[in-house]
């Protein structure tokens, strides 16, 4: 079994507090210096700040505290037609994961203001996520989840798709990650959220980190 975190709910930020949270919207809060990513495509066009995951020691299995800042290029508005295919792939340029190591530090630092995610009204807010901690069954290989019947498919698939910190990806299509061991960070249906945030028809976005905590990478399936 693994250890996941449900995201049961968002609740909007009413104030600041000065300390370290797992949020999405608003501005990045920055543990050291100011990582904000470019895209690949649009010359000088910085990346949507997504949302920050604020992953205290022993939630993946870490033995620190770390902050785990994504970005995504997404369009400027809700009437905003734009959309970048590239969002979707690990490499395509178009999503970034920013990992800083929380040491001492204790006081966010505020850097430069970039675009940050909107609701249908063109709102801009931050939101918390109401976690709860689960348990949930292990990954199973493309392989192993063939040898099931319909029924332990069904079972397996229901148990593991859920809004979610940590846990067993739900992929519905193939294992897309590069090789290496890879823990799952987020995953979030991202149609269903109280923000607005365009990778496709039907999309699920999954974002995950290395066994060493130094790397990520993000993807985006479609249904």
């Amino acid at each position: 079994m693994t250890k996941a975190y449900e995201i049961m709910d968002f609740k909007k930020r009413e104030k600041e507090t000065g300390e370290f949270v797992t949020k999405f919207g608003g501005s990045p809060d920055w543990v050291k210096e100011e990582e904000w990513p470019l895209s690949l495509g649009c010359e000088e066009r910085k990346m949507t700040f997504v949302g920050q995951i604020y992953l205290e020691k022993d939630m993946l299995g870490n033995n620190r505290d770390y902050m785990v800042y994504l970005f995504m290029t997404q369009p400027e508005s809700y009437e905003d037609d734009f959309f970048d295919p590239d969002i979707a792939e690990w490499d395509g340029g178009e999503n970034a994961v920013i990992i800083q190591a929380v040491d001492n530090e204790k006081t966010p630092q505020k850097g430069e203001e970039g675009p940050a995610l909107f609701d249908e009204n063109n709102g801009h807010f931050e939101y918390i996520p109401v976690l709860k901690e689960t348990m949930e069954p292990d990954f199973l290989s493309e392989d192993a989840y063939s040898q099931l019947s319909d029924g332990q498919k069904t079972e397996y698939f229901d148990a593991v798709d859920k809004d979610k910190i940590g846990g067993s990806p739900a992929f519905f299509q193939a294992d897309e990650r590069p090789e290496g061991e890879w823990k799952l960070l987020l995953q979030l249906h991202c149609n269903f959220q109280p923000f607005v945030l365009r990778a496709g028809a039907m999309p699920t976005l999954f974002v995950f980190l290395s066994e060493d905590f130094r790397t990520g990478g993000m993807l985006v399936q479609d249904a």
